[in-house]
């Protein structure tokens, strides 16, 4: 797989025929905010789906566990100790097999290999809807399964996903977003959110994805903006869907 890696284009074109070209106009200038809106609606949906079924896993094996319990109070810790570990190593061995036969490219956080994409390096399979599922399933199964990992990392390449796969919602108008130079500002506003999400900070989640592209300039100060109101609009689907 590392040796299908290859460059990506976000040096912006220098032909007459771009320079030359008429202007955006406010329609597509809205677009682009709604889309970066979306895309916060989107991860925290996802956050609040993975965190749904995250808790109802492992609160249905506590309460099984409870009432194996009482049921055989002669052998009140054999069987109630194998249902709990073997339900945490069943649930990381399915984290492990849909990882490394359906969707590799999901394999570990996905941090590291933001930070490459976001300066130049694609990672073919990364932003793809397998490593979606994968991920999303993948880490749901992990947490239920009691394994040393947490949603911090995962919510970040999960965020990333959501933040291309927007741009191809049909019938919505989103097609002049979808070149690598957009796709890299979309990139860091999702990963920014599914971090956001994480740690319910929206700040935070923007000077996240600041610092992972660091090393280039993609930065201005209307991609702070809204890569912030990707992740305040990342919260507040999560904080509504959650008290509902």
């Amino acid at each position: 797989m590392f040796k299908k890696k290859e460059s990506l284009s976000f040096e912006e074109a220098h032909s007459c025929v771009w320079k030359d070209r008429p202007p955006g106009g406010d329609i597509e200038c809205w677009k682009e905010w709604w889309a970066y809106q979306l895309v916060g609606v989107f991860v925290g949906s996802v956050a609040w789906f993975m965190t749904l079924n995250e808790e109802f896993i492992s609160e249905g094996v506590l309460h099984y566990v409870v009432e194996t319990i009482h049921d055989t109070p002669n052998s009140y810790w054999k069987y109630p100790w194998l249902v709990y570990a073997g339900s945490a190593a069943l649930f990381g061995l399915g984290a492990g097999l849909i990882t490394t036969y359906y969707g590799p490219a999901a394999t570990g956080s996905g941090v590291a290999e933001l930070v490459g994409y976001m300066n130049g390096v694609n990672y073919p399979g990364f932003i793809s809807v397998r490593a979606l599922i994968t991920k999303v399933i993948g880490v749901t199964l992990a947490v239920s399964g009691k394994l040393a990992v947490g949603k911090e990392g995962p919510l970040a390449h999960i965020g990333a996903i959501c933040g291309v796969l927007v741009l191809y919602i049909p019938k919505v108008g989103f097609e002049f977003l979808r070149n690598d130079e957009k796709k890299r500002c979309f990139i860091a506003a999702g990963a920014s959110a599914g971090v956001s999400c994480a740690f319910g900070a929206p700040i935070g989640g923007a000077l996240f994805a600041y610092e992972m592209s660091k090393p280039n300039t993609f930065w201005t100060f209307d991609v702070i903006w809204r890569v912030f109101v990707t992740c305040a609009f990342a919260n507040f689907t999560l904080g509504l869907l959650s008290s509902l």
